[in-house]
């Protein structure tokens, strides 16, 4: 045993080692179609999920997440192929930290899985309560690094069971709760007391069988349908009174059973779903205003932290060695003056103050991300700028990443394809070779 978790923590240092000293970019099977890769590695997050890397390699799955998520939302196909080569290559770690802290926790998660073919995932409040049970697996086993304790393993066990099970009561039940919830709220209480009685009963009876049994569809398939026709029942009812106000429920019964005999009553727990919809949506309108307010309130605090920036940056940073300004919803700092020897990408350490500056000034942005962009003159070949654009960029992204100003860092090299000045005067091609920083602030 000592020596498996002496080979886990190897594996695990050597992946944070590599992570940390450059973004890795994996090699996209899809070639440079934007659309393939983006549906390559979506499937090999779906994979990933299936096979629970999720939890076992939390932090670098979640990194594969976030790139794979700036891929889906990147404008150009260069942004997407970069974000999704990026994504790859985190979820390819964290499949292999995965693979080596699996044999420490095998067994507990066998009943996680459980939960999750159970369609845990169909519901918020239960992936919450899963994040939660997962955060105590990783804290008990510290990371996979030692495997779980008797008593650990039973009361971990206990808790996905449980999850399992209410997984189950969800996906079978959730159609005749939303019926009962909505004649609840339509006064049954008072209006069809008999009819809500029975649905009430039906559906609690129900959810106790699958609470014992929750893997034996053979078990609970009759309570199951027992508890939505009755709630179907309800629904029929409470319409029939809702249409003539004052009508008895025994005579809105009489009447549901007669159009049922009739085939003229169409009315199913769908309508009672199509309800709950609208009502739904009435609240996401009214949620859209509120977000609309918070969105104005959030540009007007961006926009006071990008001026405070500026205004540091010009006091700070001369501007014969860089430029800050406000394009659109970004902060750009254009560094003039990085000194590159020609032909090289490696940062001077003269250089290296100016780019401490700017990072201090972006940590105080509280900055979501930063693109750092590489761009040359048009001497030589393009296609000798273009690498050494990214090569540089690379090189001022990895310096940022040391300074660990808690940002996200990705980058690229443009080489000669974005000139601000004319390429026909020295004055010009010293004013395109350049590196930008494209900040983006939290909201």
């Amino acid at each position: 045993m000592n020596k498996q978790i002496t080979t886990l923590w190897f594996i695990i240092l050597a992946i944070l080692f590599t992570a940390c000293s450059s973004l890795r970019q994996a090699e996209l099977a899809s070639g440079n179609d934007p659309e393939k890769a983006l549906d390559e590695v979506t499937q090999i997050q779906a994979d990933a999920l299936r096979d629970q890397v999720d939890v076992l390699a939390d932090e670098l799955f979640q990194k594969g997440s976030i790139y794979l998520a700036d891929a889906k939302r990147s404008d150009t196909s260069e942004a997407i192929l970069e974000n999704a080569a990026i994504a790859k290559a985190f979820f390819e770690d964290a499949r292999e930290l995965a693979e080596a802290r699996k044999p420490m926790a095998s067994r507990i998660l066998t009943a996680r899985k459980s939960a999750l073919l159970a369609g845990v995932r169909n519901n918020r409040t239960l992936i919450q309560s899963m994040n939660e049970i997962d955060d105590d697996l990783k804290s008990e086993t510290k990371q996979f690094s030692r495997p779980l304790s008797p008593e650990d393993f039973s009361e971990l066990q206990k808790k996905y069971l449980l999850l399992e099970a209410k997984a189950v009561q969800f996906r079978e039940l959730n159609e005749a709760k939303i019926a009962i919830s909505n004649a609840i709220e339509d006064d049954a209480e008072d209006l069809a007391p008999k009819s809500l009685r029975t649905a009430s009963l039906d559906y609690q009876t129900a959810m106790n069988i699958i609470a014992q049994s929750p893997r034996s569809p053979n078990i609970y398939k009759k309570s199951v349908q027992d508890a939505l026709a009755s709630a179907t029942q309800l629904f029929d009812v409470m319409n029939v009174i809702k249409g003539a106000k004052g009508t008895p429920e025994h005579i809105a019964v009489q009447i549901v059973k007669q159009k049922r005999a009739l085939g003229e009553l169409t009315t199913s727990l769908k309508s009672a779903k199509q309800t709950l919809q609208e009502k739904e949506g009435e609240l996401k309108r009214t949620e859209g205003v509120l977000k609309s307010q918070k969105e104005q309130l959030a540009r007007a605090s961006t926009q006071v932290r990008f001026q405070q920036a500026m205004d540091e940056a010009r006091r700070e940073i001369p501007q014969r060695d860089a430029l800050v300004y406000q394009q659109g919803n970004k902060l750009i700092f254009r560094l003039k003056r990085i000194n590159f020897k020609s032909g090289t990408a490696f940062i001077p350490e003269s250089s290296k103050p100016l780019i401490a500056k700017v990072d201090a000034i972006i940590k105080k942005l509280d900055a979501e991300k930063v693109i750092v962009q590489g761009h040359t003159d048009s001497v030589g070949s393009a296609e000798v700028n273009k690498r050494l654009s990214k090569e540089r960029a690379l090189a001022v992204a990895n310096y940022l990443f040391s300074l660990r100003g808690g940002y996200k860092i990705t980058y690229a090299g443009y080489g000669e394809s974005h000139p601000i000045a004319s390429n026909e005067t020295a004055a010009g091609r010293a004013t395109n070779r350049r590196v930008d920083l494209v900040v983006t602030v939290k909201k």
